[in-house]
């Protein structure tokens, strides 16, 4: 059975008491009567089985069990306090939400977007994880998490929320004059270290052989290939939804409008929980709406 926890007013007057040494003090801070100060203290030291303080010739005094007691409940009281005070202070101003992405989507995607986010719901704070592994464990430790994984994922809360279309880039000076698929074979094809297989993919979709192309350095994530890209490195195979930006403002060039959709997408993870929560719902929606024009666009 659980310990029975004293009204926070008597506490409150408690402390008050062992502060001042005096009922009648006590009282006038209190704005109670000095009677009604007494009787709470009575009900106190009932409650407890001992007595906090001693009555002597109009002195008030704690006791052993008063002084031991003191420190822990003004703790208590303060420790309440604070965490009332940030909880109404977070409500009024801002709810934080962690989101989990890629880091290529994270720096090429969602860091671009941030100050629209902020104008749209200033009263949200977003606080961005960079998931590099995509187990079930880490699916669900931020309130919402994106991970790029196979299409062929059936998992309950898993939600797709598109289909990885992946473009070819180029540096546009290195491309400018190319007019067939064979004008671009002498260009180094920068890897994805941890999706070898997208390069056979690409040149089978058009009817390349495999020998034909050159290959230049990997890079295990997608905004180190634009970085290369961008450095004259080769070309580089990028889901088209990082590479927009990229391509609109003419830092890169898609030749030939070459691109292919990969058996991947990139899914949304929240526990049905939390998405039922005013804020995770409205970056949920958010999200959807910043990459629905994409999608609807090159589907």
């Amino acid at each position: 059975m659980a310990m029975p926890i004293p009204p926070m007013k008597t506490l409150r007057t408690f402390t008050v008491v062992a502060q001042t040494l005096s009922f009648s003090k006590a009282a006038k801070l209190l704005n109670l009567t000095q009677s009604a100060i007494s009787k709470q203290i009575l009900h106190l030291e009932e409650l407890m089985g001992c007595s906090l303080f001693e009555r002597t010739g109009g002195k008030v005094e704690l006791t052993d069990a008063g002084r031991r007691y003191l420190p822990s409940v003004v703790e208590a009281l303060e420790n309440l306090q604070h965490a009332t005070s940030t909880v109404m202070q977070t409500s009024e101003t801002k709810n934080r939400i962690e989101i989990s992405v890629p880091p290529s989507m994270a720096s090429m995607w969602l860091i671009p977007r941030l100050a629209a986010f902020r104008q749209a719901y200033p009263n949200i704070e977003l606080a961005v994880r960079a998931s590099v592994t995509s187990d079930s464990h880490n699916r669900y430790q931020s309130d919402i998490a994106i991970h790029c994984l196979p299409l062929s994922t059936h998992e309950e809360e898993a939600e797709l929320l598109v289909r990885e279309r992946l473009m070819l880039v180029a540096s546009p000076v290195m491309v400018s004059d190319a007019e067939s698929v064979e004008d671009l074979l002498p260009l180094n094809a920068i890897s994805h270290i941890t999706r070898p297989q997208i390069w056979n993919q690409f040149w089978h979709e058009l009817k390349v052989a495999p020998n034909g192309p050159n290959y230049g350095a990997g890079f295990e994530h997608f905004y180190m290939a634009l970085e290369a890209v961008k450095h004259n490195e080769g070309m580089a195979l990028i889901p088209q939804f990082l590479i927009q930006d990229s391509l609109d403002c003419q830092e890169v060039s898609n030749p030939l409008s070459l691109s292919f959709d990969s058996l991947y997408g990139y899914f949304l993870f929240s526990h049905g929980y939390k998405r039922r929560l005013g804020p995770v719902k409205q970056v949920i929606d958010w999200l959807k709406q910043e990459l629905m024009p994409v999608h609807i666009k090159y589907s």
